[in-house]
This record gives structure tokens, sequence and C-alpha cells, in this order.
């Protein structure tokens, strides 16, 4: 089981602004006159947390990123970085990619899979630099990107979050910063600000 191919047109459409932060990041200015007409119809604003699972986990994503509204579903969200997405502040500093989160119940499930376990599952390659918690794994893998534009090396993780399992993959361009390991803090502070707010209520 994948985690993106229930929204791979959408996930497409991010690998498209992730390759034009790249290039504003390295001081492109070639993207400075694609403004939309005045009277184009305004995008969704896009989210700093969101309800799923009916409320009973609040999605939070890591520094830098927002949720795109519109791929949002109760068990399915995307992210990117927010400038990214069009908010007018933000991202600023965090690593270009695209971020994917799906979440199921855990059944009868009461443990957190292994690394292992994940990318048999996922028909990836097997898992590398694996770090585990007793509620959480992360580890690199390579398996088939969204788009082409993205390295199939990536970022993966299983995290519980109360009554639920959090799939989450990190994908981003060949040679940056989201497919070092920065990418799995990027994944680990998104497992833990969303685990802190769930429990909060």
């Amino acid at each position: 089981m994948t985690i993106w191919t229930s929204k791979p047109l959408v996930a497409l459409g991010f690998a498209s602004m992730v390759g034009a932060c790249d290039a504003v990041e390295q001081g492109n200015t070639l993207l400075a006159g694609l403004a939309p007409p005045e009277d184009a119809a305004l995008p969704a604003v896009p989210l700093t947390q969101a309800l799923m699972m009916r409320g009973k986990v609040t999605l939070v994503p890591p520094t830098g990123y927002c949720i795109d509204p519109e791929s949002l579903s109760q068990s399915f969200a995307l992210m990117a970085r927010c400038d990214n997405l069009g908010a007018a502040t933000g991202g600023e500093g965090a690593p270009a990619g695209v971020l994917i989160v799906s979440l199921t119940g855990n059944g009868l499930s009461t443990t957190t899979p292994t690394a292992q376990d994940v990318a048999t599952a996922a028909g990836v390659s097997a898992p590398e630099d694996a770090r585990l918690t007793d509620a959480s794994v992360v580890f690199r893998t390579k398996g088939t990107a969204p788009s082409p534009d993205l390295s199939p090396t990536h970022w993966r993780s299983v995290s519980k979050i109360g009554r639920f399992t959090m799939g989450a993959s990190l994908f981003g361009p060949e040679g940056r910063r989201a497919i070092t390991s920065e990418g799995a803090s990027v994944l680990k502070e998104m497992i833990k600000r969303t685990t802190d707010k769930t429990n909060t209520g």
C-alpha cells in the first residue's frame, strides 16, 4: 500500500510547486511575473492545522508547512511549504517537499509496526536509518515517487495517535534537504505536534 496513490493529480501539482520553490531559494526571480489576473478566483487559504477522523485527531504540520485544504478529507492530507501553497507568510527556512499523510483506525493492533513491516506493506526498498520510539517509527527508503520531479529516496513514518495510526511520506527533489537526515526531523516534528495537540484537545 502506498500512501500517495489516492490523490495523484494533487501530488503532481505539488511537485511543480516544489521545483519553483527551489528556484526561489537560489535567488531566481523568473517567477516574479507569473501573478494571476486580478479577476482570478482566490485560492483556498492554506491551513496550519486540521481536524481529522471526525474531530478525534488534530493534524498539525511541521514548521514552515501548511495543509492544502483542497486535498483534505477525514483521513488524508497533502502538505507543502506554506509559501508554495500561496500563504502570504511562512515556509521560510523549511525544506522544499511534499508531505503526504493518511490516518486509519488501530483496529485490534496496539503495537507500532516495525520499519520493515511498513516497507514490506508499502512495496518499497529495505528501510535505512530507522528511528524508533514507543509510538512511532521513521525511516528512509526508496520507491516510486508521485512525480518524476521528486526523488525516489524519501522518508516514511508510522505513528500511533490515540486510537488511530498515522502514516506519512516526505518526498523532495533529488539532492535537496527533504531527502537528507533533515527529512526525518520534519516527520518527527509533525508527529510530536499532532500527538500533543490531539492529546490536549
